[in-house]
Formats: C-alpha cells, sequence, structure tokens
C-alpha cells in the first residue's frame, strides 16, 4: 500500500468519527431543546424522549456487540435479526428502560458511544474506508439512526408531523445491506 493510500483511509476513517460525533451532538442538542415534561409523557407517538433516548442506546449497544463478534471472527448475530419482530423488539426493550430514570438512560447512552469508539479503535483504517465493509456499515448505521431521532425531535419541536427520511429504514437494514 502507498503512502498516499495509507493517508487517504486514515483521512476516511477521521471523516466517519467526525460524522458521527457530529450526529450524535445534534441528537443530544436536540434531546437537550426537549422540556422536562417531554422527558416522561408521550412524544413523538407513544414514546417519550426517555423512551427515544433509551430506544436509541440500545441499538448502539447492540452495534458494539456486532463490532466485537467481527473482530473475534465471528458472524454478527444482528445479521441474523427477524425483521419481522423490529417494532415488537424495540418495544420490549423500551418498556425494559420505563423504570430507569431519564438520567440513567440518558448515562448510559453517553457510555454506549464510549464502548462503540473504543470497539471502533480495534479495526484498521483500509475496514473503515472501504464502502462494503461490515464494520463500515454497522457505524453508517448508528450515525443515520442518531440523524433519524435527531431529525424527529426537531420536528417535533417545531411543530411538524415527522421527520424526513435519511437513509435505511433500521439499522438491521443498513448493517445488512
Amino acid at each position: 500500500m502507498s503512502d498516499d493510500d495509507a493517508r487517504s483511509q486514515a483521512d476516511e476513517r477521521r471523516r466517519l468519527l467526525a460524522e458521527l460525533e457530529l450526529e450524535r451532538n445534534q441528537l443530544l442538542r436536540n434531546i437537550e431543546t426537549c422540556r422536562i415534561r417531554d422527558i416522561e409523557r408521550p412524544f413523538i407517538g407513544e414514546w417519550s424522549l426517555k423512551d427515544i433516548v433509551g430506544h436509541v442506546a440500545t441499538w448502539e449497544a447492540e452495534v458494539v456487540t456486532a463490532l466485537r463478534e467481527i473482530s473475534e471472527g465471528r458472524r454478527p448475530r444482528l445479521y441474523d435479526f427477524d425483521r419481522g419482530r423490529l417494532d415488537e423488539w424495540n418495544q420490549e426493550h423500551v418498556e425494559r428502560k420505563r423504570s430507569l430514570d431519564f438520567w440513567s438512560v440518558l448515562g448510559q447512552l453517553r457510555d454506549g458511544r464510549q464502548r462503540l469508539l473504543e470497539a471502533i479503535a480495534r479495526f484498521p483504517d483500509d475496514l473503515l474506508a472501504d464502502e462494503t465493509s461490515p464494520v463500515r456499515r454497522l457505524v453508517h448505521s448508528v450515525i443515520d439512526h442518531d440523524r433519524e431521532h435527531w431529525h424527529g425531535i426537531a420536528a417535533r419541536l417545531a411543530g411538524m408531523e415527522g421527520a424526513r427520511r435519511t437513509g435505511a429504514q433500521s439499522i438491521i437494514e443498513e448493517a445488512t445491506s
């Protein structure tokens, strides 16, 4: 590999990590803009702000697990997820966090990001630069998931019905397509 190729791959890693940070910061800014009353009551559909934060944290944890499985040379269990159960799975996991206070759920979101960054650090630049790499697709699924939810929150805050679609329908679709 030439020095130019190595620099290009390192640049792509930095760009991908910057996009990951940008979308998470947008999500956090939109969460911070919400009112306290939005934390526990339905905010978007039946989900409260806490539910949305917990949902994002849960899926990020699933991606961290998938990245660990890839680093161990195993096929991620996430690839075999039954897409027909997606709504049910999401609701089950939202319910699991309902008894937690908002700050604990927000802490899970913040801690999950640190675990994701540690998982990404284990992979070489070429896997993050390669558009067909499962590692890159998983990282992009997190970027798009954050973007989807911050757009939804922003739309709700603006009094709009919903947000425009920015990517795949779910982390599952993006990671396995």
